[in-house]
């Protein structure tokens, strides 16, 4: 196996898979060092079956790219479903577990990605401003590899850490709440999966139990071939960079788990015979480190939507929506329910040259952060990301014109 490339992406998630591949469409050569045995994020680890934000709330599509690539082999297999949230009015992409974890495999295999699972970032090699080696550890062992360019998609800025580059860290209690997915069976075709009727029986189970349970709804959404229903309800408000906090986000988030679906269990019709098909495997974190980089996306910039005409890299649909608390989510608009740009210069780090975030990760205050965090979005940036690390590996400089036009001519919405 080599060890050395043009481009190393930490994370194999949405915004990963993305820059992988954005890259790889350049000719360059890339690896990607994902912990996990499989490919998707949040999507695959922590069962987050929707892609959020390739739509704005028009129902314009937003996100395309390596983005679409994805979408079109969904289509493939005649599994491209989208849903419209009637409570917000958002439109996701419903997931198939697998279909998903096998689509993401295909589309890195034909860009000619050199992939490596079970491998976790330990360390970083940094010279002057610049990143120069990875140390991974793996199951045998460590493995050292070096780059031109190096790109953290990893969610909680592994990268970003290890190599002492600045980043943006909100106090924990100011950080979005996580949320432990969970997946009932055999609930009944017709059965109430309304904000109103969770509502209801969660009342009823207080009342029935003495057990209060903070959240009383949230989204609810079949899934397009096992016909399961997906529940994000179980919350917790931890700091998940403290692994004592994080144990015990997920110990108690898998006890809420049951006691929702024994609340629906009793008192949602058609939910009688329900059981508890999965949760997880992992709690769905929401925020953690972000880039410092050298612009930010500001709530201004989100709610204004604002448009940039020398300076874009992505466009995102989606609405400020911050979960401030278990069961308490707080929501902004972007003008006319479209769409703004995210800048070039939020995915670059202001202090380290070769060094790239996409996805959660992006340089943004809180309030924007709440918008361009979801998977649809992690696309767009991703891409992005992978096309501006290949093209420093090439020329050793930053330059957002020759990105711009890689981007256009790999299909992305700008």
């Amino acid at each position: 196996m080599p060890t050395d490339f043009d481009v190393v992406v930490v994370g194999g998630g949405a915004a990963g898979i993305a820059a992988a591949v954005g890259a790889a469409q350049t000719g360059a050569t890339v690896c990607v060092i994902e912990q996990y045995g499989f490919l998707g994020g949040a999507a695959t680890n922590s069962s987050v079956l929707t892609h959020c934000g390739f739509f704005d709330q028009t129902g314009t599509q937003v996100v395309a790219g390596v983005g679409q690539q994805v979408l079109d082999r969904l289509d493939e297999r005649n599994l491209y479903h989208t849903q419209t949230i009637a409570e917000t009015g958002n439109t996701v992409v419903l997931l198939d577990l697998e279909t998903t974890k096998s689509v993401y495999d295909r589309v890195l295999r034909e860009a000619g990605v050199t992939l490596l699972l079970h491998s976790r970032l330990v360390s970083a090699t940094t010279d002057a401003d610049r990143v120069t080696e990875v140390e991974v550890v793996h199951r045998g062992g460590h493995r050292r590899i070096t780059a031109k360019a190096f790109v953290d998609c990893s969610g909680d800025g592994v990268l970003i850490a290890e190599a002492g580059a600045e980043m943006l860290l909100s106090e924990p209690d100011e950080r979005q709440a996580c949320t432990l997915v969970m997946r009932a069976g055999d609930v009944a075709a017709d059965a109430d999966l309304s904000q109103e009727g969770m509502a209801a029986a969660v009342d009823k189970y207080r009342a029935a139990t003495g057990h209060t349970l903070v959240r009383d709804s949230g989204i609810a959404v079949r899934m397009p071939v096992s016909r399961e229903i997906m529940l994000l309800l179980a919350d917790q408000h931890r700091d998940v960079l403290d692994v004592d906090e994080l144990t015990e986000a997920e110990l108690r988030a898998r006890e809420l788990s049951w006691r929702y679906l024994d609340a629906f269990r009793r008192f949602l019709p058609g939910w009688e015979n329900a059981y508890l098909a999965s949760t997880g495997p992992q709690i769905g974190i929401r925020e953690a480190r972000r880039l410092a980089g050298r612009d930010t996306v500001r709530a201004e910039d989100v709610s204004a939507g604002r448009r940039r005409e020398h300076d874009a890299i992505a466009r995102c649909g989606w609405p400020m929506e911050k979960h401030v608390a278990p069961g308490v989510t707080e929501y902004g608009g972007i003008r006319d329910k479209g769409w703004y740009h995210i800048p070039h210069g939020a995915i670059c780090s202001a202090s380290t040259d070769n060094l790239w975030a996409g996805g959660r990760l992006v340089s943004s205050d809180n309030a924007a952060y709440a918008s361009l965090r979801v998977m649809g979005t992690s696309f767009a940036t991703g891409h992005a990301c992978g096309v501006a690390a290949a093209a420093y590996a090439g020329t050793g400089e930053h330059d957002y014109f020759a990105v711009r036009r890689e981007l256009d001519r790999q299909k992305a919405l700008i």
